[in-house]
């Protein structure tokens, strides 16, 4: 065979990703946050794109930056929000937009009367911190890198299920503390809860019956003001359990009833002449509304939690859950019309065709953009129904009720690859009742039993951690005495799986949790 230069012609077949499907797999990997810039910088270049709310940035901007307002003023603000089409639901990881709760026109801003630990950080999420998942599926929750925490909600769960409530108080009860969002206030108006168990349940409560509960928990929860519907009635919840009671807090609990609105706006020389305060009781009476905390749910927030937008919220339905993409998490965009009937116009016209080659191709980048944001959001709805429905119990019970789940489950039930479920739960987050999680957390790897179910990682690791914080802590338990108690609820573990496990949590050794 002769060796020379030539030229031949071979068939081959290959397979390549469109720009469209490249474009998909791009943005269902991207977190809310990132698909939020991508949505702006493409609303910049792209005159066909268009926010379907016109109003929606005016309106989250406006909630950001809302004063203190009085009860008419902030039923008005809500009215006015409904109809722009926005709910501003309290989201519990504060995925969702939150108030200032601050006024530029005021001589006294809330900085001023609170200091930063009172008022706590805007900035604060959820109840964990983002973590990178292991290889073998595992996820490593925030309890590895911080001490224990408890959220406002289990802490409120515990307090409902042991006051003493009937039946029909419990349930509403329940549905009470669903609504509280991470600083402790109930923004949703008790008509809409009333609904809401009407619809789930089939019971039809009267708004009286679910007021009288709220006022329960109001006088009787902790921490003090927590269930309050605004900033004036939390205040006044905490000022009137006050115990002992100062001579001042009968002049201040007026003060805020009758003339909040004064008070929010600054008109501190106005309250003073009206209630004869002299510059002394004035000063005693600020001391003791800055004894009160505006935001009691803070307390139970994470400190060392990042900025994050929950895609994705859960809420309780007749039977079960129900899983809804968040609306806040990035604006709804849309083809601009008028652009698209230029098109037709300079078509017909056959005038500027360099202009309408370049608007047919922001026409077809605008709506492969458009159709991409749509996939992202039925695979993230795939993926996070079928999450909550194989932990279902988690939601009801925590994690020692976690099952165990990976990858590849997921992904042959909704009959996709592993690399798309990867991508859908990297960094993307859902909100439920109790807390704000990375869909990555639902994940735990299988450990093996001698009985017909095996146990998840995630579930074996909170019952350590149980048996733990209930120890003596003169005679803490060691790992064997760990591994036998596991023995006894019918968990079959190793001693040096339970160190392991401990150690994965941060928890120290027996002999380092000695106290003397």
């Amino acid at each position: 065979m002769a060796l020379m230069p030539g030229l031949q012609i071979n068939q081959t077949q290959q397979l390549k990703l469109t720009p469209q499907l490249q474009q998909s797999i791009k943005i269902l990997h991207y977190s809310a946050i990132e698909l939020q810039q991508m949505i702006a910088d493409a609303l910049d270049t792209n005159v066909m794109l268009e926010v379907e709310e016109s109003d929606y940035e005016a309106a989250i901007m406006a909630e950001l930056d809302r004063p203190i307002l009085g009860d008419e003023a902030e039923d008005r603000h809500h009215d006015e929000l409904s109809l722009a089409g926005l709910e501003f639901q309290s989201l519990a990881g504060e995925g969702s937009i939150t108030s200032q709760e601050m006024t530029s026109t005021l001589d006294c801003q809330w900085d001023d009367l609170f200091d930063s630990d009172q008022l706590g950080h805007e900035d604060r999420a959820t109840d964990f911190t983002v973590s990178s998942f292991r290889e073998d599926d595992e996820y490593e929750s925030a309890e590895n890198y911080t001490s224990g925490h408890e959220s406002l909600y289990d802490h409120l769960r515990f307090q409902v299920e042991t006051f003493s409530f009937d039946d029909d108080e419990q349930l509403i009860a329940f549905y009470l503390i669903d609504a509280v969002n991470e600083k402790g206030y109930i923004e949703s108006p008790l008509n809409s809860i009333v609904a809401d168990i009407a619809h789930n349940e089939g019971i039809r409560y009267s708004e009286a019956a679910v007021e009288r509960v709220l006022i329960t928990i109001q006088q009787n929860f902790e921490p003090s003001g927590v269930g309050a519907r605004n900033v004036q009635e939390c205040l006044l919840i905490q000022l009137a359990s006050l115990i002992p009671r100062p001579k001042i807090a009968k002049t201040v609990i007026e003060m805020l009833s009758e003339h909040f609105d004064w008070f929010s706006h600054g008109d501190f020389a106005r309250l003073k002449r009206v209630y004869g305060l002299s510059e002394l009781q004035w000063q005693e009476a600020m001391q003791l509304i800055q004894s009160c905390n505006p935001k009691p749910g803070l307390r139970y927030a994470n400190a060392e939690t990042d900025i994050i937008i929950p895609d994705l919220v859960i809420k309780r339905a007749k039977k079960g859950w129900k899983v809804d993409l968040n609306p806040l998490a990035y604006p709804r965009v849309r083809v601009n019309s008028e652009y698209v009937d230029l098109i037709k116009t300079l078509d017909r016209q056959q005038k500027s065709r360099d202009n309408v080659l370049m608007l047919k191709d922001n026409l077809a980048e605008a709506k492969g953009l458009i159709k991409s944001i749509q996939s992202r959001g039925e695979t993230l709805l795939k993926v996070g129904a079928y999450l909550v429905q194989e932990q279902a119990a988690f939601f009801e019970e925590g994690e020692i009720a976690m099952r165990p789940l990976v990858l590849r489950d997921v992904a042959d039930a909704l009959g996709m690859h592993e690399s798309t479920i990867s991508r859908a739960t990297t960094q993307k987050y859902m909100q439920t009742p109790r807390g704000t999680y990375e869909l990555k957390y639902f994940f735990s790897s299988s450990v093996s039993q001698y009985g017909p179910q095996d146990q998840s990682a995630t579930a074996i690791k909170a019952r350590i951690k149980q048996l733990i914080d209930a120890e003596n802590p003169k005679k803490p338990i060691s790992d064997q005495d760990l591994a036998e108690q596991l023995s006894a609820q019918n968990i079959s573990v190793a001693r040096r799986t339970v160190a392991k496990y401990r150690e994965a949590m941060g928890i120290p050794s027996s002999s380092q949790r000695r106290k003397k």
